[in-house]
């Protein structure tokens, strides 16, 4: 039986594929593969200008509501009754919240109310514009799922969401958060990700996703942001993915 196992190497992640005792790959993650590519010019700017302390209070932020977030889409799409209102499900979300390990992990952290609080409202964000966001899916097919392929010299991590929408085609979604909207210059790592998980669910399931969505709720606006890419976009950014891939195992010697 196959098995993934996530390691850490010389603060790398890493996804380990097992079957049985043989070790069949060791795949650098999603994630660190483009943390590890990308200019920081710009980050080490920001950080520069508001300061480490504050840099650090904003990031923490951000991560742990998005992960908040994510929890709590997740629960919301396959949790909750779907031929209900979306009132009705809403109720159902906070009854499943309330035990949800997950979730209630966050309560033993030092900033867990607002760490909460910030995760909900993100959500909210699309709750309140369902139509365009959470009723667009006729059908989860995945949920928070790790994914891998030894295509392209291979690859492991996590899909926020693989669902057949209303339209009947298939579509890669994944769910950011940030403090203000984004420019579409800025998001193409967000591209890339989607390109990844493109690829290694392709491999898996031999079924090839039309496109992606990214869905992306901000601190300034009522509506959130959504990129959408074509099954030719994912089929263009995975070549440029893979490139970046290269540079991660230059850069690391590996």
């Amino acid at each position: 039986m196959t098995e993934i196992k996530r390691v850490q190497e010389n603060g790398l992640r890493f996804y380990q594929v097992t079957d049985g005792e043989e070790i069949i790959a060791k795949l650098p993650s999603v994630t660190t593969i483009l943390g590890q590519t990308k200019d920081m010019s710009g980050l080490e700017r920001w950080r520069k200008k508001v300061g480490e302390a504050e840099a650090d209070r904003i990031s923490n932020l951000s991560m742990s509501r998005g992960t908040i977030m994510h929890r709590i889409i997740e629960l919301y799409k396959t949790k909750t009754d779907t031929t209900a209102t979306a009132q009705d499900r809403l109720v159902q979300l906070k009854e499943v919240a309330k035990t949800d390990d997950e979730v209630n992990e966050f309560a033993e952290h030092e900033n867990a109310d607002l760490y909460l609080e910030e995760g909900w409202k993100m959500f909210y964000k699309f709750w309140f514009n369902s139509a365009d966001y959470f009723d667009t899916i006729k059908k989860v097919i995945e949920a928070e799922t790790f994914l891998w392929t030894t295509k392209g010299g291979g690859w492991a991590g996590t899909v926020d969401n693989v669902s057949e929408v209303v339209d009947g085609t298939i579509k890669i979604i994944d769910y950011k958060n940030s403090r203000k909207p984004k420019r579409e210059e800025w998001v193409i790592d967000y591209y890339l990700q989607a390109s990844a998980y493109f690829i290694a669910y392709w491999d898996m399931s031999g079924k090839k996703a039309d496109g992606a969505e990214i869905w992306i709720a901000n601190e300034v606006d009522n509506l959130p942001q959504k990129f959408t890419l074509t099954q030719s976009d994912l089929e263009f950014y995975a070549k440029e993915f893979i490139k970046r891939r290269k540079m991660f195992l230059e850069k690391h010697n590996i």
